[in-house]
């Protein structure tokens, strides 16, 4: 039976508690996730912005430096919402947190000394 796309959202946030990762069924909540990201999420993230809602947290954006060289602009599309902005490119893939842990302690460190 297919879960609404609410409930599956709070699902993949940990909010509605099913599945958690390693357990059977997470995949199912990644999934749910990535699935909100492109449908409810972008209808929540086009009423903030009409409401004129902003992050007034300090946010630190690391980018992977092939993201960067494809043109994608992390740091533009976090600065619409995020005023106080912290932004690196970072050399690494994916898995940025276990191939560049050193640059990510660093952010993090930084970030909450803001």
């Amino acid at each position: 039976m297919p879960v609404p796309q609410e409930q599956a959202s709070r699902r993949a946030s940990g909010r509605g508690g099913r599945a958690r990762p390693g357990q059977v069924g997470s995949a199912v909540s990644i999934v749910a996730d990535y699935r909100a990201s492109a449908g409810i999420d972008v209808a929540h993230d086009t009423a903030d912005r009409a409401a004129g809602n902003l992050l007034r947290m300090p946010v630190t954006v690391l980018q992977q430096d092939w993201g960067a060289a494809l043109g994608y602009d992390a740091a533009g599309v976090w600065r619409a919402w995020a005023p106080d902005l912290e932004h690196q490119t970072v050399s690494c893939g994916h898995f940025m947190a276990e191939e560049a842990p050193a640059v990510v302690v660093r952010a993090l460190r930084d970030l909450l000394l803001r």
